[in-house]
């Protein structure tokens, strides 16, 4: 695996820079860790030992408005913003040269390839396993992230070919979560049991979401707590040298994010930030420019750039880095988690392919060519063999987790509680009326899953805890009556269309 030559060759000094992850600087499942502005001479992986050592030199720890409007329009936060001003993520694909400055890493380039399909298989089945063999190294017991979908499929089926040919040089650890009986925690086990790997299983009910709630917020409030699972239950894990995971099959494997193809991509910033109109008027428009320029804040856009190729980095850089990343970083910050697919001798691969090369076609030649007949298990999405254009479903649920009824029932008081708080209501920055009307459609939705109110008023109820963690000061937002009227009257009839649709769609 590359070396970091800013930790080893350098004679400069970033506090906290070494562990694990620095050898990642040029993957794109990179670990980004948090660090000062005004003293970027230390960083650390928990943003709380940033604004410690911020509020140990008395200065100030400011809200940042923007980042707050983003997170109401997206799931994630773009560029290296966080929720603090001054304090910020490490940039995408960069590496330290000296305290404050980064230096870009070689990106490898998009192609038009099509080419030979056994050659192709044999290069990208090698790289896969070089890759896992980096990660592995000399460890004695690993972990891997195993769910009814392709991408750990594909991560087991090499771990699974590795262990076969070093018999006894490790052991191996499969941890599945969500509910028992759903496809994704049936399909886990029985790949783990085929394998002969030991299997831990991690229920989620409403209590996991609940005390997601305020691990999320003491993390720094970067996403919802919809999205941490069993994660920090993980962490806890002892005895496993590092975890393995997949999160980016799909992304880099099969050329879909959140199943949009990779030729389909749209900008990733949405054109209204704040449709349930829960922020003030002012503040949404201050922020619309900064979080244009976030966007972009990268020099791997350039301008001879295919629209393709920018609007691919926008999604590595933004959504799996400051969502993904960020949520599996629970883990990382306890055990060594290393995401397969992320080396850019795999990911240079795919990249180096046409578009319409890159599609679920690799996933059955691979896993085909991998031990176990790993293609004889359905896939959890659609309960039948992959690609399988008929037959019938096998009768298992597809739900691991029921998020959205736990959040709306269980949890109802405590996150109205929360979001009504004086906490967060007297920042000065959201929209009163705005808040009120997206409580109330809210509380209208009745399906099991979440939504996207769902997403942020979890999120709110996140933010509370982050705010009454850590000694953080708002700037006042400028008045605007009917700015804040109208953007209540317009949220409130998208959010109660929003809410009538999903439950009319969606069971």
């Amino acid at each position: 695996m590359q070396s970091n030559s800013f930790v080893e060759n350098s004679g400069h000094s970033l506090e906290g820079y070494r562990g694990w992850w620095t050898r990642l600087a040029g993957h794109l499942g990179a670990v980004y860790p948090f660090y000062d502005l005004a003293s970027p001479d230390y960083c650390s992986l928990d943003i709380a030992n940033v604004i410690a050592k911020r509020v140990s030199r008395s200065a100030p720890v400011e809200l940042d408005r923007t980042a707050v409007a983003c997170k109401v329009g997206l799931p994630y936060l773009l560029g290296n913003r966080t929720l603090v001003k001054g304090v910020e993520r490490a940039p995408w694909v960069e590496r330290p040269v000296s305290p404050g400055e980064w230096q870009l890493m070689p990106l490898p380039d998009h192609g038009s390839a099509h080419p030979d399909k056994d050659e192709f298989l044999e290069k990208l089945i090698q790289a896969l396993r070089s890759e896992l063999e980096g990660y592995v190294g000399n460890s004695r017991t690993v972990g891997i992230l195993l769910s009814g979908g392709m991408d750990s499929r594909v991560v087991a089926g090499v771990l699974r070919e590795v262990e076969l040919q070093n018999p006894g040089r490790f052991d191996v650890v499969a941890l599945s979560w969500g509910a028992v009986g759903s496809r994704d925690v049936v399909y886990a086990e029985r790949i783990a049991r085929q394998f002969g790997w030991s299997f831990e299983h991690f229920p989620i009910n409403a209590e996991t979401l609940r005390e997601n709630i305020d691990i999320a917020g003491y993390a720094g409030a970067e996403v919802s707590p919809l999205h941490l699972h069993a994660m920090p239950a993980i962490a806890k894990l002892e005895n496993i040298d590092l975890v393995l995971a997949g999160s980016y099959g799909d992304s880099v494997g099969r050329a879909e994010f959140s199943g949009v193809r990779v030729a389909n991509l749209k900008p990733i910033l949405p054109s209204n930030i704040d449709p349930f109109g829960v922020l003030k008027h002012s503040v949404k428009k201050a922020a619309e420019l900064e979080l244009a320029r976030d966007v972009r804040c990268s020099g791997h856009f350039r301008s001879e750039n295919s629209s393709l190729r920018n609007f691919e980095i926008e999604q590595e850089m933004h959504y799996m880095r400051r969502m993904l990343q960020s949520c599996m970083l629970h883990i990382g910050r306890e055990i060594p988690l290393y995401q397969m697919f992320t080396a850019p001798a795999v990911f240079g691969l795919m990249w180096q392919l046409a578009p319409e090369e890159r599609g679920d076609h690799w996933y059955q030649y691979v896993l085909e060519a991998l031990p176990g007949r790993l293609l004889d298990i359905p896939w959890a999405r659609t309960g039948t063999r992959y690609l399988e254009q008929s037959g019938e479903a096998d009768q298992l649920p597809k739900d691991y987790h029921a998020y959205g009824e736990w959040l709306r029932n269980d949890l109802q008081d405590l996150v109205v509680s929360r979001v009504n708080s004086d906490v967060i209501r007297g920042l000065g920055i959201f929209n009163d009326k705005g808040l009120d009307k997206a409580l109330r459609n809210w509380l209208k939705a009745e399906t099991k899953g979440s939504n996207s109110l769902d997403e942020l008023i979890s999120w709110l109820a996140s933010l509370y805890t982050f705010l009454e963690a850590y000694p953080v000061s708002c700037q006042l937002a400028e008045p605007n009556v009917v700015g804040d009227a109208f953007s209540a009257m317009r949220g409130s009839l998208y959010g109660n269309l929003y809410v009538r649709a999903r439950n009319f769609f969606r069971e």
